[in-house]
């Protein structure tokens, strides 16, 4: 299901995409996000358990000055995706959403922020410890205030180069900047993430790129060059190897050599 036709509440939806945003995130800066999971919380599975390292500091200083009671967390870190179906909702009038940020612009896409039940038992604890109450307008929102550093614009980049790795025919800027460009193919995303249902066709060109291009159709391929008698690893990851065996394959078939898997390749290889 494409992100801008989901109708379900729930941003756990796209928790698919999410996780490879994220995931791409730590590619790039492994020390941006930090589980927070082993505090004593209560999270639900739509809940990443993530923050910046010195808010998960003030998290943690919070449960302490309260004595060690069990916090319960309703929201934590956020993706854009995530991001983007909340806004979607408000814009549409559904699911009770009033007060909700764009794309890009949150504090929860910055992991800075918590939505929490019970603030105003919490609320002293937190303010002691760095964290700012939003107030009655969003009453079980905090931020936290003791550092300013903003990667909303990390998990923007990681969409973008996440699209781009399996859309090469359609690649947009990668500058961390939601604009026009990144809204509409982030809208167009599957909600289960890229690589999944999607890498099972032979749409995609795969080629040799900077981090690998990897999936179940980069297997495919190398499964049927095995099969054609070249010495390939089976593991999924478009690396040198691969490229060179579908050089070969090429070269063998009269086509093209340029170690790119496209239509003719794609063809050539019985798919």
């Amino acid at each position: 299901m494409m992100l801008k036709n989901v109708k379900a509440c729930q941003t756990s939806v796209a928790n698919g995409l999410s996780q490879q945003i994220i995931t791409e995130m730590q590619r790039i800066d492994s020390t941006c996000l930090v589980s927070f999971s082993e505090l004593n919380v209560s999270i639900s599975t739509s809940v990443f358990p993530l923050l910046q390292p010195p808010a998960k500091e003030g998290l943690r200083q919070a449960i302490k000055a309260s004595g060690g009671r069990k916090l319960v967390v309703n929201s934590a870190y956020r993706t854009i995706a995530q991001q983007y179906l909340l806004s979607r909702q408000k814009q549409q009038n559904r699911c009770g959403r009033t007060l909700v940020a764009q794309p890009g612009k949150s504090n929860h896409e910055s992991g800075l922020a918590l939505d929490i039940s019970d603030f105003q038992i919490w609320k002293p604890y937190f303010v002691q410890c760095g964290w700012r109450w939003l107030g009655a307008a969003d009453e079980v929102h905090f931020d936290f205030v003791r550092t300013m550093r903003n990667i909303r614009g990390l998990s923007v980049l990681s969409f973008q180069r996440l699209w781009n790795r399996y859309n090469l025919n359609d690649r947009i800027i990668e500058d961390g900047v939601y604009g026009a460009q990144t809204d509409n193919r982030l809208a167009n995303s599957p909600t289960e993430g890229f690589g999944e249902k999607d890498e099972l066709t032979a749409n995609r060109v795969l080629r040799l790129s900077q981090p690998l291009m990897q999936g179940g159709d980069v297997r495919i391929v190398q499964i049927a060059l095995k099969r054609a008698g070249f010495n390939i690893s089976v593991d999924g990851l478009f690396g040198a190897s691969t490229e060179n065996g579908v050089k070969q394959f090429q070269k063998q078939k009269g086509l093209e050599v340029d170690g790119c898997v496209g239509t003719a390749t794609w063809k050539a290889l019985g798919m």
